[in-house]
């Protein structure tokens, strides 16, 4: 819909563009400031509603409506006017506005269907005044006459108006019998009339002569005596001669004009409704109309008096409570009579049922029909007949029994005497073949024989038949059309009392259905071979349907994206054929917990996708989600007695909130798992807009992190490394610092995985190891003694071919001894590195002299194995294992089963995260070497840990 909004505040029409642009995606709004530059466009372009400010600069909405009127622009106009302007408003309206809205409230949210309103409603009356308006207007004044003629002609062409002077004119130009026709629909009279005056006019019109026409009023006094004297009288309604009372003189007229059509249509319907009783009450049937309410409700409209006394129910007592009349359903058959219900509601169409009423007691049979039509509001009302059957069903109940099987059975079936000549079929039989009964009647069954099957076949069949009594197996028939198609036949031979074949029964089943879906699918190819699910092309047709199904029904359509967590390291550390078997157990656990009518596709990789449908509200798209990620916390049991433990993250997308199509809705959902991997995986995430501006927020950060490096914007602070038993300093772990000027520090939880992503780690962890070692050789320089550097090693420093040159270089260019650097690599990178690679970089780090630890040791997922293969120096014990020690029994038998292996293995053992001590007391007695914390200290800038070591290297101070 194309809109033009005249509006001189920007606030005002920035807020109503940025609201029609989200309430209604489908309206073209353009704005102008002044009535000059409205009037302009709306000569240029065709718009379909016109929205008006009441004021604007240079003149008001009024004279822009009365522009817009005076060129018969066919546009509707909608007036918009503050909170003090009501009167304004209904001015307007009497003017020629299609609707008014006042600026307050939520006005901006009804604004949209105001708009449509308005132009429904301009249409309608673009059709009404297609028909003329016949005024007999009875006025003396000639002046009056010739203003209203002229304003009239020039405005509202469809309305005629015919001039009287007097009452004497009025009363002969009408008619004396209210039988005789009317030459006009709406009377004006003004109150000074010569000779007799308005009110006595009206008295004759309506207490003489009976005359239903509408009189309206026109008097320059305004007293509410004469006011009130004439709306008793009957005059439909009246006009204050003041300054604009002739912009509201045609919304009058057409109003009660309006107002006697409406009371002349009613009083037909009245009439029809009357004759409707009466043909409801003679027609053998009951009459009913139901409404099944868009809110889920439902109720009665109308019931026949027929209706009523077949089922036993009072017709005021039923429209009341629709559940009264459902309640007569006989309980064997309500389920089904309620599914049916259930199913029209979601899909409205013919609904035809018969069953049994309990009746006060007595079990009566009833047909139903009825046929459905949708309202605007969204309502659909069922018109339908209800017939009892109850005497014509008990005279054919026996009948009926008799052939259920045979004719309701979607299996052909023909009976033949011995010779064999066809003696009946069922309707299946000829719906399969073409032949009606009358056809093939007293006929050989030969005659659908397709030629495909030699004379061989047939002995064979045949010789089977006369030895055993049957014969079953699959072969080839030609229908009436000449079609030829697979059947699969039995037939029995019927014995008489002296055992003699007296008949024989075949049955035919048409599997031609079923030989083109094994074609079909043979041929398609949409399944994944590994897993036996759905691929991603059948899951994206899926997914269509779903889509088209959703639109017509207005339920939801939950698309779930899963990504499986550490994927990769179980592939690569276990091999590709553990990794393919860990996928098929999955998707077997998977397929297990979800509804028939949902799909689990694997898209390839480690990604699968799961299209739910008939969502009745998002969180049950959250809710399976949950269930999927619940249900991966039970390790997976691989061939050969391997538990192993996997997680997942998952991206969710919904019809209609997040896309229209299949495409939309998958790139949305995977959009959403790297959202949930991003937040600590094993989680599932909505698609929202935010994901997008989150992804903005990710390029602004990633830009002003690149910058920041070749910006020095990056320090360094150090945490010291404690001596558990010794209680002095013995190293410190260099940690990297970001500080944009006139900004708080960011997160390193922002950017070392955004820098990590990126390959910008790689440069940066340069820096660090450049830097931390210069400081380290400083403090040596200045006299301290000398303290173990510990630097971070990220894997994708790890995975630089010169990364032992770059080491050198450092070592070389700052001067720090070798044996005071301790190199930090996490037990994931070990474990995502090829044996043989790792074990020469390692081996080439301890040439230069550096010492090795492995960081967050016990969190990855390999064996231990490759503690005894690598040359490390140290373990870390990762401050999750350390957290809640003493409370948590089984974090303390890790840390104590962490400090063990490395006792056995001579290797150094250090905790991280010590805040308290307990923790710290714990670490003493399991003899672990040493420790980091805030029990301690912060990581702290340079300077302040030159403080903390001017105080000594012994820590007496510390309660340890």
């Amino acid at each position: 819909m194309k809109i033009l909004y005249v509006e001189d505040n920007p606030v005002d029409a920035d807020l109503a563009q940025r609201e029609l642009a989200r309430l209604a995606p489908d309206f073209v709004l353009d704005t102008a400031t002044t009535f000059q530059e409205a009037f302009r466009l709306c000569q240029v372009s065709a718009y379909e509603v016109v929205l008006i400010d009441l004021r604007l600069p240079d003149g008001n909405g009024l004279d822009l409506l009365t522009h817009i009127r005076e060129h018969q622009l066919p546009t509707a106009v909608v007036i918009l006017t503050g909170s003090g302007y009501q009167e304004s408003a209904v001015v307007a309206l009497k003017s020629g506005a299609d609707d008014y809205l006042v600026k307050r409230d939520d006005y901006l949210q009804r604004l949209p269907q105001a708009l449509r309103d308005a132009r429904t409603r301009y249409l309608v009356e673009v059709a009404r005044k297609s028909y003329p308006l016949r005024v007999l207007y009875a006025e003396h004044n000639r002046f009056d006459i010739d203003l209203t003629r002229r304003y009239l002609i020039q405005h509202f062409p469809y309305i005629h108006l015919t001039v009287v002077n007097d009452a004497t004119g009025c009363l002969a130009r009408l008619p004396s019998e209210p039988f005789i026709p009317l030459n006009y629909e709406v009377l004006l009279l003004d109150y000074h009339l010569p000779g007799l005056n308005a009110l006595e006019v009206t008295k004759i019109l309506r207490q003489e002569r009976h005359l239903d026409l509408p009189i309206v009023l026109v008097t320059s006094e305004g007293s509410e005596e004469t006011v009130a004297q004439a709306l008793r009288l009957g005059v439909s309604d009246y006009l204050i001669k003041h300054q604009n009372y002739l912009y509201e003189l045609p919304a009058v007229l057409e109003k009660v004009h309006h107002q006697v059509m409406m009371a002349q249509e009613h009083s037909a319907l009245q009439s029809a409704k009357r004759q409707y009783d009466e043909l409801t009450a003679r027609i053998p049937a009951g009459v009913y109309r139901f409404r099944m309410l868009h809110t889920g409700g439902a109720q009665f409209d109308y019931v026949s008096g027929r209706w009523c006394a077949m089922n036993g129910l009072d017709a005021q007592a039923v429209l009341e409570d629709a559940g009264l009349a459902f309640a007569l359903v006989h309980p064997e058959d309500r389920a089904e009579f309620e599914r049916l219900n259930a199913e029209i509601r979601l899909d409205p169409k013919m609904f035809a049922w018969k069953g049994r009423f309990l009746i006060h007691g007595e079990t009566r049979w009833m047909s139903i029909e009825s046929l459905p039509t949708r309202l605007e509001n969204g309502d659909v009302v069922w018109d339908g007949v209800q017939i009892d059957t109850t005497e014509r069903y008990r005279a054919n109940e026996k009948q009926r029994l008799s052939a259920a099987v045979v004719a309701n059975t979607r299996d052909g079936v023909v009976i033949t005497d011995s010779k064999p000549d066809i003696l009946a079929v069922n309707p299946a039989y000829s719906e399969m073949t073409g032949y009606s009964e009358a056809e093939v009647l007293g006929k050989n069954p030969r005659l659908l024989q397709s030629g495909r099957h030699d004379r061989a076949f047939y002995q064979a069949m045949w010789a089977s038949l006369l030895q055993t009594g049957h014969w079953r197996g699959e072969l080839w028939n030609r229908r009436k059309d000449g079609e030829l198609y697979p059947q699969w036949l039995t037939i029995s031979a019927v014995h008489d009392d002296q055992g003699e074949t007296s008949h024989y029964v075949g049955i035919l089943t048409d599997i031609s259905q079923l030989k083109q879906t094994e074609a079909q699918l043979e041929r398609l190819a949409h399944y994944d071979p590994l897993t036996n699910l759905p691929n991603r092309l059948l899951a994206q047709l899926r997914l269509e349907h779903a889509v088209d199904q959703a639109k017509r029904h207005s339920y939801w359509v939950g698309v779930l994206y899963i990504d499986l967590d550490q994927f990769k390291t179980i592939n690569d550390s276990l091999g590709h054929l553990v990794g393919d078997q860990l996928l098929q157990v999955l998707a077997q656990r998977l397929s297990q917990r979800f509804r028939q009518e949902d799909t689990l596709a694997r898209l390839g990789g480690d990604e699968f996708l799961v299209v739910l449908e008939y969502l009745q509200r998002p969180e049950e798209a959250a809710s399976v989600a949950q269930n999927i990620i619940d249900l991966l916390e039970q390790p997976l049991n691989l061939t050969g007695d391997q538990d192993i433990y996997i997680g997942a993250s998952v991206g969710i997308s919904l019809y209609p909130d997040d896309g229209c199509s299949a495409a939309e809705l998958i790139q949305h959902a995977d959009t959403a798992v790297y959202q949930a991997k991003a937040q600590g995986r094993n989680t599932y995430r909505f698609y929202t807009e935010t994901l997008t501006r989150a992804a903005y927020e990710r390029l602004d950060l990633e830009g002003r992190l690149r910058r920041a490096l070749g910006r020095g914007e990056f320090l360094l602070h150090y945490q010291p490394l404690i001596s558990v038993q010794g209680k002095r300093i013995v190293g410190v772990e260099a940690l990297v610092r970001w500080q944009p000027p006139g900004e708080a520090l960011v997160s390193p939880m922002r950017f070392i995985p955004l820098a990590e992503e990126t390959g910008l780690i790689v440069p940066l962890g340069e820096w660090v190891l450049r830097t931390a070692c210069a400081q380290a050789k400083a403090w040596l320089d200045a006299g301290w003694p000398p303290l173990l550097l510990a630097v971070n090693l990220s894997a994708r420093q790890f995975q630089q071919p010169n990364l032992i040159d770059q080491i050198c270089a450092v070592l070389t260019d700052t001067g720090l001894p070798a044996v005071y650097l301790e190199l930090e690599i996490t037990e994931s990178t070990l474990i995502d590195q090829g044996q043989q690679a790792v074990a020469a970089t390692l081996a080439a780090l301890k040439e230069l002299g550096v010492r090795l630890a492995i960081d967050d040791f016990g969190t990855g997922y390999s064996s231990l194995a490759y503690l005894k293969r690598f040359p490390i120096d140290k373990l870390k014990i990762d401050q999750s294992f350390v957290r809640d020690i003493p409370q948590d029994s089984s974090d303390m038998e890790i840390a104590a089963a962490i400090i063990a292996l490395a006792r056995n293995l001579h290797l150094e053992v250090l905790a991280e995260g010590v805040e308290t001590e307990d923790q710290l007391a714990f670490l003493r007695e399991r003899d672990c070497d040493t420790w980091q914390g805030y029990l301690f200290s912060r990581p702290v800038p340079a300077a302040d840990l030159a403080t903390l070591l001017s105080q000594g290297l012994r820590l007496g101070q510390l309660s340890c």
